[in-house]
């Protein structure tokens, strides 16, 4: 028993559209995720960022939740939002995590703390980071053209009866 929520949620009666950026969205982070646990592990050679193994595994779970919520909207269940919506979240909060280690590591190294002499703010810039800022940059892109479209169509006249 499928719901429609689409004119209180404001959000799309077909779920295609949504159901495709789901698919990227989760194929990228758990594949990016994968990837850098692989470094980790050492199994690939080192990358520049992607050495932190529990940010490899929270990536995954992060694509594993947008995955999830590709069957339920291509099958135009209005449900399926709910897993965008928790993957936005979760990005959203290790993005927040990652910004904060940033500023206290930049904090330590203004300050002249011993242990901070020799950090580069290179090293702090992971997947976590840079994946939040493409997501939000895609979304905020589909969302534009989205009301570039929706103003572009003729809106319905009424014809009166007389």
């Amino acid at each position: 028993m499928s719901r429609t929520y689409t004119e209180e949620i404001g959000v799309p009666e077909d779920g295609t559209g949504p159901a495709i950026l789901t698919l990227i969205a989760g194929l990228a982070y758990a594949g990016v995720g994968t990837l850098q646990i692989l470094v980790a592990f050492g199994l690939i050679g080192p990358i520049i960022g992607f050495t932190d193994l529990i940010g490899g595994f929270l990536l995954i779970i992060v694509g594993a939740v947008f995955l999830t919520g590709v069957k339920p909207l291509s099958k135009d269940e209005q449900e399926g939002y709910a897993f965008i919506t928790v993957g936005f979240i979760l990005a959203t909060i290790l993005f927040a995590l990652q910004a904060m280690v940033i500023i206290t590591n930049a904090l330590g190294w203004y300050l002249q703390f011993e242990a901070w002499l020799g950090w580069n703010v290179f090293n702090d810039i992971t997947p976590t980071l840079w994946m939040f800022i493409i997501l939000m940059t895609v979304t905020g892109a589909l969302w534009i053209f989205g009301k570039l479209k929706e103003k572009r169509r003729p809106g319905t006249k009424e014809v009166s009866s007389e």
